[in-house]
């Protein structure tokens, strides 16, 4: 485990307790104003400790104070307060933001680990968020293409409501994003929208609290290459994060350099994804047949019969412009 990233990790754990103690004393501070009847139960009920030894009997003490914090409890309520709102409230009661259950590691720790862990993977990511407002239209309007299918029969594609599906398609994605989304492949040539629109699902996730990773498919790659093979990446562990996150966006498929390892990894990456039921976008700049002549079938056959498929229309946005 990489010792910055568990660091990170176990401050902002214990940045919790901090918090829910200074919390927990302003609301004490708050009831002991108002309801002077309480800070005075609650100072007799400090006294216990002392009252045992001095002799006085356990099992009575105990009745007491069960009764005088039930009485408590009731003031508060009397007053418009919760039942409970002297108690502390820990981010993760489990652990009481300690990081450590039992003689483990807590589960909140575990998981702000893989948070930290993410983070750090996203801050080095090359891709820049996008969002959909700045995603136009008009880069699509008149655009009339011929295409030949299976068949070799020549077709026209009008691009603009092709494109217009796709956006509105890709903002219900986001907005209503879930464990339970399906994966999708954006495909079709360079430059007509699959970055920008991967990266804008990515900024609203991102929003709504979820772990995403995002990254051009070569640098991750590169990473989980380096961290295999090469001992001073030891501690770091990109491939576990990767088949875990909530939302993995793998960009630019088939720009990878292509050994028996990296198509091994790739094949890992979306076999387990695909069991785990967790959602993935990739992009590709190819078509189905260029796919299919790349990549393994076994590959290929969960792109576009597990995968929901969407294939990008249009010219080359990046050229329109400087043009």
């Amino acid at each position: 485990m990489n010792q910055d990233v568990f660091q990170e990790a176990f401050n902002r754990i214990s940045a919790r307790r901090l918090k829910a103690k200074a919390e927990n004393e302003q609301r004490n501070q708050e009831i002991d104003s108002k309801i002077p009847e309480i800070a005075e139960i609650n100072y007799q009920l400090a006294q216990t400790a002392s009252r045992i030894l001095m002799g006085e009997d356990i099992e009575i003490l105990k009745r007491q104070n069960l009764q005088a914090q039930r009485y408590c409890a009731q003031l508060l309520e009397n007053h418009g307060y919760p039942a409970d709102y002297l108690d502390m409230h820990y981010t993760c009661p489990k652990c009481q933001d300690t990081g450590y259950y039992g003689n483990d590691y807590c589960t909140c720790l575990k998981q702000m680990i893989s948070s930290v862990n993410i983070e750090n993977m996203n801050r080095n990511s090359r891709l820049k968020l996008c969002e959909f407002s700045q995603f136009s239209l008009e880069y699509y309007r008149n655009i009339i293409l011929k295409e030949t299918d299976s068949n070799n029969i020549e077709h026209e594609i009008d691009c603009y409501p092709v494109m217009e599906r796709i956006l509105q398609y890709c903002k219900q994605y986001a907005a209503n994003f879930s464990l339970h989304s399906p994966s999708l492949l954006f495909y079709g040539r360079s430059g007509v929208g699959k970055t920008h629109l991967s990266l804008s699902i990515v900024s609203e996730v991102l929003k709504s609290g979820h772990e995403v990773i995002y990254d051009s498919i070569c640098d991750l790659l590169n990473r989980i290459e380096n961290e295999h093979f090469n001992q001073k990446f030891s501690g770091t562990d990109t491939l576990t994060a990767i088949l875990n996150a909530e939302l993995l966006v793998l960009d630019d498929l088939g720009t990878e350099f292509q050994t028996n390892y990296t198509l091994s990894v790739i094949y890992n990456i979306i076999n387990t994804r695909l069991n785990h039921k967790l959602p993935t976008i990739i992009t590709a700049n190819m078509g189905n047949k260029a796919l299919a002549e790349t990549y393994d079938p076994r590959i290929v056959s969960r792109l576009f019969a597990v995968y929901k498929p969407l294939k990008f229309v249009g010219k080359d946005i990046r050229r329109m412009k400087m043009q």
